[in-house]
């Protein structure tokens, strides 16, 4: 057993990310630049790592928290280089490294104002299985948060089986389950797969969920996502505020308890089950459990004038979410945690460096500007925090 208890586990994706700096194109059509036979130069590259495990993880620890990070990575130069990095941050004692793949990386081309571009390699996140898991770890925390699943074969091949395992064991253990999701590519094996059976299998042992609207809509409703993609210049404003009502009923139809629906520059949308089930989740106090029941709120964004890259903001999204988690914060003030890691993210080319502490953060809080929140109907009204609003429910006599 660890000597000392953790406040969360960290599992799933990892990889190094390989970010150039291209100076001085801002405004270049990225069609052009990007032309077969070219030759442009770059600057120094940014090296980091990337993927769940290392944005969430590491904005955690920034906050203070005691991390454990459990991940796979190949016995070769990047994944040493992952481990070296990762050991700032908290206990690399979960890692597994892979004597036959090889390690998980990514180059992210970053042309503003175009959206990153990123070329990705799997790598071992593929083999990640319950047997890399280390649980009497995840016994001593207080929550075990995994990111990425939609990206690890291991974990959405069968209908989401083994990853629907690891999470009914981590429940038993009486810790709390988080899961965080990344968008596929349409085409790919995981694109193609039957969605509505992984939720089936893997949500009921999941007390927050915390994916991104585009990531739902691929999964849920492909036309859809497919006639926004198309009559949209950016998805997330091309999305119908009913929608978001839509998905998260289905998603906590199919058994999590919460669910945050991250929405880029308009922010973070949160809907919860019924007190019955509220109550079950560990982390949080006694006293919030009515106050988390049978709640819609939409948190808002924050202004933000130099946006440095949006790589890992969601990330970054998720960790603030765990924090106020942690620290037994009420549903509005979770949204906005997890709206100002968001906003954290947003200032530096890398995922992490951004990130302030608990108590800079708290301050920052204190004087960000939320975004104007004019999409909302009139069914929505301003809760005690001037940044998130409610849906009103009616009441049938």
């Amino acid at each position: 057993m660890p000597s000392d208890d953790f406040d969360v586990v960290v599992a799933g994706h990892i990889c190094l990310d390989i970010t150039p700096k291209f100076d001085g194109i801002a405004g270049h059509d990225i069609k052009v630049f990007l032309q077969p036979g070219k030759l442009h130069k770059v600057g120094d590259a940014v090296l980091s790592t990337g993927g769940a495990v290392s944005n969430t993880g590491i904005a955690l620890s920034k906050l203070g928290y005691k991390v454990s990070y459990m991940s796979s990575v190949g016995r070769d130069g990047f994944g040493e280089l992952i481990i070296k990095i990762m050991s700032k941050y908290g206990s690399v004692d979960g890692f597994f490294q892979n004597n036959e793949i090889g390690s998980s990386y990514s180059v992210i081309l970053v042309i503003p104002p175009e959206d990153r571009i990123i070329l990705h390699s799997s790598g071992c996140n593929n083999y990640f299985t319950s047997e890399n898991i280390r649980w009497e770890i995840v016994s001593s925390a207080r929550l075990f948060h995994l990111g990425y699943p939609s990206i690890m074969q291991s974990l959405f091949r069968d209908d989401g089986l083994e990853l629907a395992n690891i999470l009914k064991k981590v429940k038993l253990m009486g810790v709390s389950t988080s899961v965080d999701m990344a968008l596929t590519d349409p085409d790919s094996e995981a694109g193609r797969i039957h969605w509505h059976a992984w939720f089936r299998n893997v949500l009921p042992h999941v007390d927050f969920f915390m994916p991104s609207i585009e990531e739902m809509l691929l999964f849920l409703d492909r036309k859809q996502w497919q006639t926004v993609r198309e009559e949209s210049d950016d998805f997330v404003e091309g999305v119908p505020l009913s929608v978001y009502h839509e998905v998260s009923q289905k998603l906590l139809g199919f058994g999590c308890n919460a669910v945050f629906l991250k929405a880029g520059q308009r922010g973070m949308y949160l809907k919860t089950a019924a007190e019955d089930r509220i109550r079950e989740v560990r982390v949080l106090k006694k006293n919030n459990v009515k106050a988390w029941s049978n709640r819609e709120l939409w948190g808002a964004a924050y202004e933000v004038e130099n946006i440095q890259s949006a790589t890992g903001a969601g990330d970054s999204a998720a960790a603030g979410i765990l924090a106020a988690l942690l620290r037994g914060k009420s549903a509005e003030e979770t949204l906005r945690w997890g709206n100002c890691l968001g906003y954290q993210n947003l200032r530096a080319l890398d995922t992490v460096s951004g990130i302030g502490t608990y108590g800079e953060t708290k301050a920052l809080l204190a004087n960000l500007k939320p975004v104007t929140l004019d999409f909302l109907e009139k069914s929505w009204r301003p809760t005690y925090s001037i940044d998130v609003w409610e849906k009103i429910r009616h009441i049938v006599k």
